[in-house]
C-alpha cells in the first residue's frame, strides 16, 4: 500500500465529504468487468481488497480509495494479419478494395476478435488528506493521475484541485543546486542519481550511483546542461527522484518508518493497513510542503 510514485494536487476549497459520503458517491461508479465489445472499463474497488466492504477506507480523517482499470489486449500484429488476409482474398477476385472498405474490414476484424481478447487489469491507489488539502495519487505519470481525477469528477461532478505552482521551475531549482555550492534547503540531501539535458540539442547525460556534486557532473551543468531528474533524500526518512514536472518517483520510505507501522499494525490485516496509511499520510503531509518550499528557493 505504500505509495511508490506520487502526483499531488492542492484543493482550491476544503474537501468536506466524510468517508461514508465519498463511498456513496463512488458506489455509483463501481468497477465492472469489460463487456464483450468494450476496449476498456474503469471503476472503483475496495482499497482493502476482497475482504473490504467500503470503497473508501478512512484513517484519522484521511481517505484512501482505489481505481481499477481493465483493458483488452489485442495485439496490433494480429489485427493487421487478419486484415491483410481478407484484403488478399478480395484482391484475388480481381477487385482492389477502396479506403472505406479497408476501414470497414478492420472494424469487422476488431469486432470479431474483441470478445476473445485477453483482459489486463491495473489498480491506482489515491488518498485525500482533507486537513492538509491534498489529493495524492500513486501514479508515475500525469496521464495515470488524470484517469483518477477524471473518474472522481464523474462521481463528484466537480473536483476543485490544481497542480501546485512554484515561482521557479523544478528544473531551474535542481540545476541551481548543482551549479553553485551544492547547498540544499534544510532537511534535504543529495542522492546518487541525476539526468541532464542540453537545452539546445538532444544531448542527454544519465548518471547513476555517482556523487552528483562531483567535478565531472558539475562540469556538464556548467556547460549548459539542465537538470531534469535528481535523486534526493528528505530527513533520512524518504528517498525519491524529483523530475522537472514536480513529480516524485521511486519514492521509498526508510525502514524506520515502515518498521514503526509494522509494530503498530501487528498481524491483523486491517490494523496493518490503518498503521501503514496513518504513517504514510503523516510523512507526506510534512514532506510535500517542504518540497515546495525547497523548489521555490525561499
Amino acid at each position: 500500500m505504500w505509495f511508490k510514485n506520487i502526483q499531488f494536487y492542492r484543493f482550491e476549497e476544503p474537501f468536506k465529504l466524510t468517508g461514508q459520503q465519498l463511498h456513496e458517491q463512488l458506489e455509483k461508479h463501481r468497477a465492472r468487468p469489460c463487456g464483450q465489445m468494450d476496449l476498456t472499463s474503469s471503476g472503483w474497488i475496495e482499497p482493502l481488497g476482497h475482504g473490504g466492504q467500503m470503497l473508501v477506507h478512512e484513517t484519522n480523517g484521511n481517505l484512501m480509495f482505489c481505481l481499477r482499470r481493465e483493458d483488452k489486449v489485442l495485439p496490433s500484429s494480429l489485427v493487421r494479419e487478419q486484415v491483410e488476409l481478407r484484403l488478399f482474398e478480395i484482391e484475388q477476385t480481381g477487385r482492389k478494395p477502396g479506403r472505406k472498405e479497408k476501414s470497414d474490414i478492420r472494424e469487422q476484424v476488431m469486432t470479431e476478435l474483441l470478445p476473445r481478447a485477453f483482459v489486463r487489469a491495473g489498480h491506482t491507489f489515491a488518498c485525500i488528506l482533507p486537513a492538509e488539502g491534498w489529493l495524492i495519487i500513486n501514479a508515475s505519470s500525469a496521464r495515470k493521475a488524470d484517469e483518477v481525477i477524471e473518474e472522481l469528477n464523474k462521481a463528484l461532478i466537480t473536483l476543485p484541485v490544481v497542480q501546485p505552482s512554484t515561482e521557479q521551475s523544478p528544473e531551474t531549482a535542481m540545476t541551481g543546486w548543482l551549479m553553485y555550492d551544492g547547498t540544499l534547503p534544510g532537511g534535504f540531501a543529495f542522492g546518487e542519481e541525476c539526468e541532464l539535458h542540453h537545452a539546445e540539442s538532444d544531448a542527454v547525460v544519465r548518471c547513476r550511483n555517482v556523487d552528483v556534486m562531483s567535478d565531472e557532473v558539475r562540469a556538464h551543468v556548467n556547460e549548459g546542461l539542465r537538470v531534469k531528474k535528481l535523486a534526493l533524500v528528505w530527513q533520512d526518512r524518504l528517498s525519491f527522484v524529483l523530475d522537472d514536472t514536480l513529480s516524485v518517483k521511486r519514492l521509498r520510505f526508510d525502514t524506520e518508518v515502515t518498521d514503526e507501522a509494522a509494530d503498530q499494525g501487528g498481524d491483523d490485516e486491517v490494523a496493518r493497513f490503518d498503521a501503514d496509511f496513518a504513517l504514510m499520510a503523516a510523512e507526506l503531509s510534512a514532506f510535500i510542503p517542504q518540497l515546495l518550499i525547497a523548489v521555490e528557493g525561499n
